[in-house]
């Protein structure tokens, strides 16, 4: 191959690039790559599950509490926090509030106890991320709100919980092609 040849190809090549790298900027699939805080914070949350399972297997409630207590007070970087971050503690509360309520007579709080926690996670519905977790943060939330007796906040929460899903249900179908059943 001449040199004019090489020339092109690589011209060629990096024009290739560069295509391929705008057409995935601009359909969503190319994201920066999580910070180092928060690969460890993820890293750390999945131990602590893996640790709160194996803990829960064996009947030791109260220390699988324990450890999803230690899980939720931190250290998690200050607010606001980035949207990943967000679904991590949101998920790590999750977890929490579903072996409470799953077990109200170890270490037994108040339910008032248990819904100022997930609102505090929550925080205002624009700082909430589209996520799994989030939503089912918002259905926990509920289940505290029908358990107090509010059915009014109780079906909010549910409506959001399921709005929540049906978005994340539906951009994800949107971009898989699926195929019927």
């Amino acid at each position: 191959m001449s040199g004019w040849g090489i020339l092109r190809f690589c011209c060629g090549a990096v024009f290739g690039g560069v295509l391929v790298f705008a057409g995935l900027a601009s359909a969503g699939r190319l994201t920066a790559p999580p910070s180092a805080v928060t690969v460890a914070l993820a890293q750390r949350i999945e131990a602590g599950h893996r640790e709160v399972d194996v803990l829960l297997r064996r009947g030791e409630v109260e220390s699988a509490i324990a450890v999803l207590e230690r899980m939720c007070k931190g250290p998690w970087p200050a607010a606001p926090r980035d949207a990943l971050t967000t679904e991590l503690y949101h998920d790590a509360v999750g977890r929490l509030l579903r072996v409470r309520l799953d077990h109200p007579d170890v270490d037994p709080r108040p339910d008032a106890a248990l819904l100022q926690l997930a609102q505090e996670a929550l925080g205002s519905p624009a700082d909430q991320p589209t996520s799994p977790f989030t939503a089912r943060l918002l259905a926990l939330q509920g289940e505290l709100h029908e358990r107090q007796g509010d059915d009014d906040a109780a079906l909010t929460a549910y409506e959001r919980a399921l709005e929540m899903n049906g978005t994340l249900l539906a951009k994800e179908l949107a971009g898989g092609q699926a195929s019927g059943p």
